[in-house]
């Protein structure tokens, strides 16, 4: 055991607050760093600022104090570091001028650079928070030369495993992929020099391992840290976000395991990864239930995610952390500072990622991403996304100009390719021709006249706040196809089974992308179906993955069409639906999405109108020997005859029902019918049994080409209507 020295002596017999010292002067063996680690432990109890500056002052100003003393030295540098922590020395000078005379005297030991770093992060916070300071990445070099400080204090020990903690926390919060592996590097050689190393140090390596890329490494890290004595439910989701993020479905059941204990730094985890797509509402019910509930809430979040988009259960939930995982890599954030302006189309408060971040989390990979040079304008993107509903279209602008805030580090949603920083000054031509390939719009923008230039100019506005809206407040993971379909499809509430009514999609699939899978007398087309239907209220979602043979031409003209029809079992009430229809692997279409009210039997209710012409329908038997025509399009030659069919619930059997069908020319753009029918027809008919059936076949001999709309009326024998509608448009005859 060493004797105390002269300066250490007078440092133990301050007393007060600083009385738990080392025991040896030179201060860094393993014994004297635990003291000095219990001293700087002991100093962070303290929150009496005037009673620790009183203590530091006292060790100052006393004679028999060698201040060149390392150790000493090191003991004012905590000492006034804890100050620093408290607000009483912000800037942290006074621990700075310690810890930097420490390091020049004693460059091996680590706990004087580890204390160096702390002080220099605390000078970084001091500096953000200065309003006079100027510019965007404020304190930034601060904090990087805090994280060199930790490093240096790794180079001189290994094992140190604070300085370890402290690097992997700043290099993740600066986001700067570049220093990614040499950090990695180093927490490898930390956890491989400790014996045992830490549980903290083991997770600390596992978050870099997978911010670095190595995703076997993480989860071979995080394994570990559990079984050091680590939080389980933070270990599971460690690996949860890893193994999701590289696609393993293995590592769903770590996510719900995880989330289903009640460990408070798991679930923030847990919220924090949902919140850049959860609304308000969703996250308020996830921080209301506990335990197993909150596990079940969250299988049915994904779960719900994965019908709508017509994918395996699962997908989304591993999209979701892949996108995570790729946005932080490359679209974080910089900058220590966001500012905002007039010209700003969005504001997302997030200080992770910009705005690319937000949409890539939200959307994920799109369509085509351009990032075109033009001169004079700064750093720009434009996104395009490919929509069953409408393409979504956003760009995004680096820089600053006086009407708006940004960066040249910090991507920001615009609504036009005239709000890009520096498009007033830009070649018009180039800046047109450099988006050309996203929409037809720019084209007209820049070769149409005045007045056509000012038309294009506000859609595509209009299309850039549009996208702006949906793209911010919605996600999605859209089914993508390398080769396009031509397709139509319609889903028809009509029908009915124990237990519920049907639905039909019925489909029609163009020439082009067809291949057949079977060729004889006819060609056999195999075609996988995807359908979801979405309830407007809390039930859950009905989706149906199938796939049926079409038969058809051999060859197909460009003006055939294979049709085909699938059915599926809905309870009454308003659906919302998407379809998605492939043939391999490769070519496929996603259908625009739209409503279905689906008829109950509890009231009088008209089923919808099924119309079909023989030329252009699938066909459906609703009962033995019945036959019933359902067409996907909205399209009837004038001159013909279109089958009509419709059903109706809530009838008393045996009872007479009044039926009226007529109709109506729809005129003019806001699309209202007329008042008076062009086709009218009255009879009475009994119903055979508790279901309404009834065939008609309209004569369209007397209508002329234009749009049309059919009403079926129905009235029973108390007096009670239901009225049921659909439109149709009749074009010329060959």
């Amino acid at each position: 055991m060493r004797r105390l020295g002269p300066g250490l002596r007078c440092v133990a017999l301050a007393g007060g607050l600083l009385a738990a010292g080392p025991s040896a002067v030179a201060g860094q063996s393993p014994a004297d760093r635990v003291a000095l680690e219990r001293l700087r432990d002991s100093l962070g109890l303290v929150g009496d600022t005037a009673a620790l500056r009183r203590e530091y002052r006292t060790l100052v100003k006393r004679d028999r104090c060698d201040l060149r003393d390392p150790l000493i030295l090191l003991r004012l540098g905590l000492t006034a570091l804890r100050l620093a922590e408290l607000g009483a020395d912000p800037d942290a000078g006074e621990a700075l001028r310690h810890l930097r005379r420490v390091t020049d005297r004693q460059p091996e030991w680590p706990v004087a650079w580890h204390g160096l770093g702390l002080a220099e992060t605390v000078r970084a916070v001091w500096e953000q928070g200065d309003r006079l300071a100027l510019g965007s990445r404020v304190g930034l070099g601060t904090l990087e030369r805090a994280a060199g400080r930790h490093r240096r204090a790794l180079q001189a020990d290994d094992t140190y495993a604070p300085a370890a903690l402290a690097l992997v926390a700043i290099t993740l919060d600066l986001r700067d992929t570049a220093r990614f592996p040499e950090t990695r590097d180093a927490l490898r050689r930390s956890v491989a020099a400790s014996r045992p190393p830490p549980p903290d140090l083991l997770l600390a390596w596992g978050r870099i391992e997978r911010a670095a890329g190595d995703p076997d490494s993480a989860d071979r890290a995080f394994e570990r840290y559990v079984g050091a004595g680590g939080h389980v439910a933070l270990g599971l989701l460690e690996r949860a976000r890893t193994g999701l993020a590289a696609g393993r479905t293995a590592a769903e059941s770590l996510y719900f395991a995880g989330v289903a204990s009640d460990d408070s730094g798991a679930i923030a985890g847990y919220r924090a990864d949902l919140a850049p797509i959860a609304e308000d509402r969703q996250l308020a019910r996830f921080d209301q239930l506990g335990g197993a509930e909150r596990a079940e809430y969250l299988r049915r979040f994904w779960a719900e995610r994965d019908r709508y988009e017509m994918r395996a259960d699962g997908e989304r939930l591993r999209e979701h952390y892949r996108r995570l995982l790729h946005a932080r890599r490359s679209f974080a954030l910089t900058v220590s500072r966001r500012f905002y302006g007039p010209a700003d189309a969005y504001r997302s408060g997030s200080e992770e990622l910009d705005d690319r971040g937000v949409i890539y989390v939200r959307h994920g990979e799109p369509a085509e991403r351009l990032r075109p040079f033009v001169f004079g304008l700064m750093p720009n993107e434009s996104w395009r996304y490919n929509r069953a509903e409408g393409d979504l279209l956003f760009h995004f602008s680096s820089g600053y100009d006086a009407s708006g805030g940004g960066d040249l580090y910090d991507y920001r949603l615009v609504e036009s390719v005239m709000d890009l920083r520096g498009a007033a000054e830009a070649p018009v031509d180039q800046l047109m021709l450099s988006r050309q390939t996203l929409s037809p719009l720019y084209a007209r923008m820049l070769n149409w006249g005045a007045f056509g230039k000012a038309r294009s100019r506000a859609r595509e506005r209009g299309i850039g706040q549009a996208s702006i809206a949906v793209g911010t407040s919605t996600d999605s993971y859209e089914l993508q196809f390398a080769r396009p379909l031509a397709a139509v499809a319609d889903l028809v509430a009509v029908g009915s089974r124990p237990g519920g009514s049907l639905a039909h999609l019925v489909f029609a699939i163009g020439a082009a992308g067809t291949t057949p899978v079977e060729t004889g007398s006819g060609a056999r087309y195999s075609t996988r179906v995807r359908l979801v239907a979405v309830p407007n209220g809390d039930r859950a979602p009905v989706a149906i993955d199938t796939t049926i043979h079409v038969v058809g031409a051999r060859s197909l003209r460009e003006d055939q069409y294979l049709l085909g029809r699938v059915e599926l079992q809905l309870p009454a009430g308003s659906w919302t639906w998407r379809a998605a229809l492939a043939q391999g692997d490769s070519s496929g279409v996603v259908l625009a999405g739209d409503t279905v009210r689906v008829a109950g039997t509890s009231r009088l209710e008209v089923s919808d109108l099924a119309l079909g012409a023989p030329e252009m329908s699938a066909r459906w038997n609703p009962t033995p020997g019945d036959t019933v025509l359902l067409t996907p399009f909205d399209l009837f030659r004038a001159g013909g005859e279109v089958g009509l069919y419709y059903e109706a619930g809530g009838v008393a059997p045996d009872a007479s029902y009044r039926h009226e069908i007529a109709v109506f020319r729809i005129k003019g753009d806001r699309g209202r019918p007329e008042r008076r029918p062009v086709v009218s027809l009255g009879f009475e008919e009994p119903a055979g049994g508790v279901t309404l059936r009834s065939h008609r076949t309209l004569q369209l001999q007397r209508l002329k080409p234009g749009r049309y709309l059919v009403e079926v009326r129905l009235t029973g024998p108390e007096g009670a209507t239901a009225t049921r509608r659909r439109e149709f448009q009749v074009i010329k005859a060959r």
